[in-house]
């Protein structure tokens, strides 16, 4: 039986927010608070000293997935490097919950014995004490700050314990990024924690990265799978323009006219609705992080400012590609500084940011005109949502 993943577009209603930080020395945070929302979150090691090898990544893995499934969250992607972290959630709108799916959930998180002497404690309590015990573990559940709490305090007791050592892990608080549902924000911000290793010059391609969410799923990993599939769900229906230029000359290679082009290509979307297989998944999640992921050099920087130098896919690697998988639909890609996938407080459209900061108006300098900046180079219309007045 085909599993889904467990987000959907359709779940993203309204947008008022919540201000979810506490000082504007320690970073503006906003959170959506009605619906779910996509959220990319951070965080880097005490100096950024490389403490994590594959034991502690393994761990802390084990850890974010138990934490999600009790809060209800669902991993798109992830990325786990030796000094620092990435996820990609989504975050669920508030939800009830019966006493067995409650105890179900507890148990993902806590030791048996514990849930057994909560659930004593429930039985032994009066209705009034009863309900407010249930409503004080769903206030917990899609809870992004609750959620990163327990993460983080979590593996740093396991850390500490067993590498005696003391003191604080984590080089401060997390930071966050709303990004909006448009399926090139989540792909872009998805390709880039993707991507983390090959520009790092870890690996010369993120599949031998099993620490990222595209390796981890093309070993096998479900929960990385569905992440991945659930994206690509998501965003299918959008062809990207250099996968269109190569399908057009391949058509017309082929003797289709160019009056036939356009119904082809539109009779092709419609069967790119849903993929059948992981496999279909795979290779078009992979087009976009070759495209993505290609290699600035120091000419190309030189040029094409405000890019620097860096490592990943040759052009040739990327063209060969996609002859190969041209079939595949992708969505266009998004060229964008890296700093602005965590530098930011929110990614996405001009009325998605708009609705953030509007409701948030007091967060940010009077004086300020422009809500939102482009990215650079960017030619889909997304824009960053900064915290510089």
């Amino acid at each position: 039986m085909k599993r889904t993943s467990g987000y959907s577009k359709g779940a993203v209603t309204e947008l008022p927010s919540v201000w979810a930080g506490s000082s504007r020395k320690r970073g503006l945070r906003i959170l959506p608070d009605k619906g779910g929302y996509f959220v990319h979150v951070t965080s880097r090691c005490c100096g950024q000293d490389f403490l994590f090898g594959d034991r502690e990544k393994r761990m802390f893995r084990k850890m974010f997935r138990s934490w999600m499934s009790f809060s209800g969250m669902v991993e798109v992607t992830h990325c786990l490097m030796s000094n620092h972290f990435h996820l990609l959630l989504w975050v669920p709108p508030p939800q009830e919950l019966e006493l067995g799916e409650l105890l179900s959930r507890l148990k993902k998180v806590w030791p048996d014995q514990r849930v057994q002497e909560w659930q004593e404690a429930y039985e032994r309590a009066p209705e009034s004490r009863k309900k407010a015990m249930i409503q004080t573990q769903q206030e917990r559940m899609g809870n992004l700050p609750e959620f990163m709490r327990v993460l983080k305090q979590g593996f740093s007791r396991w850390y500490n314990h067993h590498h005696n050592r003391s003191g604080a892990l984590w080089d401060g608080r997390y930071r966050s990024v709303v990004v909006d549902t448009n399926p090139l924000a989540l792909l872009s911000v998805s390709a880039y924690i993707d991507l983390n290793p090959l520009r790092a010059g870890m690996v010369k391609d993120p599949v031998h990265y099993p620490w990222c969410g595209y390796g981890a799923a093309c070993a096998g990993d479900g929960e990385a799978r569905n992440g991945l599939d659930g994206l690509i769900r998501l965003s299918r229906g959008i062809a990207p323009r250099c996968f269109l230029q190569l399908r057009r000359k391949a058509l017309k290679a082929e003797g289709v006219t160019w009056r036939e082009v356009a119904g082809v290509l539109e009779e092709e979307e419609g069967m790119r609705a849903a993929p059948d297989s992981w496999k279909e998944v795979q290779s078009a999640y992979r087009i976009w992080l070759l495209e993505k992921g290609k290699a600035v050099d120091a000419s190309t920087a030189a040029v094409q400012a405000p890019y620097r130098c860096r490592k990943g896919f040759s052009p040739e690697q990327v063209i060969a590609e996609f002859e190969r998988m041209g079939h595949v639909p992708l969505q266009h890609l998004l060229r964008a500084r890296v700093k602005g996938f965590s530098r930011c407080v929110a990614l996405g459209g001009q009325e998605f940011l708009e609705e953030l900061f509007y409701s948030h108006r007091s967060c940010f300098a009077d004086s300020r005109s422009k809500v939102a900046k482009p990215f650079a180079s960017n030619a889909c219309g997304l824009q960053v949502l900064r915290q510089i007045n």
